[in-house]
């Protein structure tokens, strides 16, 4: 039937208390019904489930009573030993649920209002009345006052100290015949550090093992006794084969009510009261005289267990703290040994080294120079502290630095000696960084390349001219687009003249110039002049006249362009030049005074002059900041083709 109606029933009782016990599957179903977002909640009530709202029930074949049932008629019939004289309905569930987890069975589900699972509900039929304490100093045992056990606790030198004192303290001071301390490892697990009371299997449980699965199992089974877990034998089912290393004690005699030598009194330890983080768990075996746990005994060991995990924290705090003394020791002395190995290594390095400074305000700035480096800008240290290395490097090559990274990168520059003459070097950089405060220093590389470099530039000096025209080759143009055109943005909002600041590169102080479209800013254009039938002047007259023609357009190419326009032939019959801060309409007229220019007769040959006339054609790109110099070429090569084909 629908709980609904259950609880109908329920809300209309005048008790004060009322207990429902479903056994049913999927029986749980009903919190959901009785939870606080009902519409109408039934106070003062305590509902318990055999099985949660996704879990069948069992009635196990030949049993006389379903599972849930069974067991919460033996609880109430056999009771809870060494319990109180009235059991309260948590206490039931308690022992219910660990009996039932003991035998693999569905576990009970439980939802209580008011507190009501505190209150007395049956008469414990296991309880046995306390006895009056016998005198213990006619026994022959004088039990230590807890202060003294507790005080022995925190005067230990080490953490195995610690925790054999607490072994030895729960059983001379608590009065147990047998404890083990159990801690837990970095990994989880926990492994037997302690044992008092049993000389015979301290050498042989000592350094076992158990896992923190097995030990998690057992601290939720059983009973729970206001911070410590009771196990009776009767429902420790299983556990001697959950590989969990544990020692007994083997007892003479068992009046009636006495403790079983097969049960279990766990002790959790933890980091502090409000904390669930486990630092290990005591083990105890049964008291020595009465062999009953009374209500001072119990209060005892959950304030002696306080103490061992506060002294526990304290020990491993202790060796954490001089371990940690012991590494800063050898860390200091590494880090000497790794000063001087670098102080040794900076100074005698043969090439130039410095380091610089990456802080805003003096970003770039030399912090320390090795005298080669020194040696090779003829500059004391002392002077070279008062410079950065901006400050030293050819105003020519300042845009070949701020291509660097900021990370790093290489690059041949040149810099100022002290007599004012400049030396090519190989300047490469890195980043020495802490990962917390950002970068710290930029450590820089300095080799001497002036050998090296006057013969590249002997040699780039013979491919970048052309030996007819004497204008630029296609290599050299080449290299003057590379130079001029930079990786960053050249088109929207961010093309225009961009002030790079010094916090986004490591030597970065002047504005670079962007190339963009026309009419964004400044731009960079490329016009193309194709002489049109040239192969016919090669054809008729030869070579050598071809090449008179050629060197007489590249004149009148000179003398067509302001002063410091670059022109260069490419291909054998085209000339490109590159016109800088030009717009579309300024262009367009030098490229009609190019290709007039050069469409007036040329003469050649003597005494016979011939007079040869050659048309022209024309086509105008531009090239731009983030796109490459092969796509400046190639879109002006595509161009002067698809207007020769047009005709």
């Amino acid at each position: 039937m629908p709980y609904e109606w259950i609880r109908w029933e329920i809300e209309k009782s005048r008790a004060a208390r009322r207990v429902v016990v479903l056994d049913c599957c999927y029986s749980a179903r009903a919190f959901g019904v009785q939870s606080d977002a009902a519409a109408l909640e039934v106070d003062g009530t305590y509902l318990l489930a055999a099985a949660a709202e996704t879990a069948v029930a069992l009635s196990p074949p030949g049993e006389p009573l379903t599972a849930f049932t069974g067991e919460l008629v033996t609880v109430l019939r056999q009771g809870v030993p060494n319990g109180p004289e009235f059991l309260d309905l948590d206490t039931v569930f308690s022992r219910l649920s660990s009996r039932l987890a003991a035998r693999e069975r569905p576990r009970p589900q439980r939802l209580c209002r008011n507190r009501l699972g505190l209150a007395p509900f049956v008469r414990n039929r296991a309880y046995v009345p306390e006895q009056p304490a016998p005198d213990r100093a006619s026994e022959g045992i004088q039990p230590q006052p807890t202060d003294v056990i507790v005080a022995d606790l925190y005067t230990a030198r080490s953490l195995a100290d610690t925790l054999q004192a607490i072994a030895d303290g729960a059983v001379t001071g608590l009065g147990y015949l047998q404890a083990t301390v159990n801690l837990v490892r970095p990994d989880g697990d926990l492994v037997v550090a302690a044992i008092a009371g049993n000389a015979a299997d301290e050498p042989l449980l000592t350094g076992q093992i158990g896992a923190r699965e097995a030990w998690d199992q057992r601290l939720s089974m059983g009973e729970a006794w206001d911070g410590l877990r009771f196990i009776s034998h009767s429902d420790a089912g299983g556990l001697d084969e959950d590989g969990v290393p544990e020692s007994f004690t083997a007892l003479s005699a068992m009046p009636v009510g006495a403790w079983h030598p097969r049960n279990r009194l766990y002790a959790p330890m933890f980091t502090s009261k409000t904390s669930n983080d486990l630092i290990g768990v005591m083990s105890l075996g049964p008291p020595k005289k009465d062999r009953r746990l009374g209500p001072a005994m119990l209060e005892a060991l959950r304030t002696y267990t306080f103490h061992a995990s506060v002294a526990v924290s304290n020990a491993r705090m202790r060796s954490n703290m001089q371990r940690a003394l012991v590494r800063l020791e050898r860390d200091q002395q590494a880090l000497r040994a790794s000063e001087e190995s670098f102080r040794q290594i900076f100074e005698n390095a043969p090439s130039g080294v410095a380091i610089t400074d990456m802080h805003d305000g003096e970003r770039g700035r030399i912090l320390r120079a090795n005298d080669a480096l020194c040696r090779m800008l003829g500059r004391p240290m002392s002077t070279m502290r008062r410079y950065a290395f901006l400050d030293l490097i050819h105003p020519e090559d300042l845009e070949t630095m701020m291509a660097l990274a900021p990370e790093g990168g290489r690059a041949d520059v040149r810099l100022a000696r002290q007599d004012g003459s400049w030396v090519w070097v190989a300047f490469s950089t890195s980043v020495v960084a802490d990962h917390a405060d950002g970068p710290l220093f930029l450590v820089v590389h300095v080799d001497d390349i002036e050998e090296r470099r006057r013969r590249e530039l002997a040699v780039e000096d013979i491919l970048s001219t052309d030996p007819v025209t004497g204008l630029l080759t296609e290599p050299g143009l080449r290299l003057y687009l590379q130079r001029h055109l930079c990786p960053g943005p050249a088109t929207g909002h961010h093309a225009h003249d961009l002030h790079v600041s010094s916090g986004e590169h490591p030597f970065a102080h002047r504005d670079h110039t962007h190339k963009v479209p026309p009419g964004m800013g400044s731009t960079l254009a490329l016009i193309r002049l194709g002489i049109n039938s040239f192969k016919t002047v090669n054809d008729r007259f030869g070579f050598t006249a071809g090449d008179h023609v050629l060197a007489e357009l590249a004149d009148r190419v000179r003398s067509a362009v302001a002063q410091g326009t670059v022109a260069a032939r490419v291909g054998g019959d085209e000339f490109l030049v590159l016109a800088d801060n030009v717009d579309v309409y300024n262009a367009t007229h030098l490229a009609l005074r190019l290709s007039k220019a050069c469409a007036h007769p040329l003469y050649f040959g003597s005494p016979d002059s011939v007079a040869v006339s050659l048309s022209t054609t024309y086509v105008l790109s531009w090239a731009t900041c983030g796109s490459s110099w092969q796509k400046a070429l190639h879109d002006s090569a595509r161009r002067m083709h698809e207007e020769k084909k047009a005709g």
